[in-house]
């Protein structure tokens, strides 16, 4: 169970930061193309970043649920042990 903790927790660290990084060079990407008036960046900045990101988004928010659930039930058997 400890194993699949650690691996869940993994996946969630290695997504939020992929998914930090990567807001960055959107954000900043589409920002230059902006000031630059080149439309073409901000195309591919959309067709190239954003389906990843949300892809990296969901599977973080999975992982962090997953987290949280199992942080809940552990909670609770501890509770249980301790009324016993």
């Amino acid at each position: 169970m400890q194993q699949i903790r650690r691996t869940i927790q993994a996946t969630f660290v290695i997504t939020l930061a992929l998914l930090l990084v990567g807001g960055v060079v959107f954000v900043v990407g589409q920002a230059a193309g902006l000031v630059a008036g080149q439309g073409a960046w901000l195309a591919f900045f959309n067709e190239f970043f954003k389906p990843g990101m949300c892809i990296m988004a969901s599977v973080c928010a999975v992982a962090g649920f997953l987290l949280s659930y199992n942080k809940t039930q552990d909670a609770d058997v501890k509770q249980k042990a301790a009324a016993q």
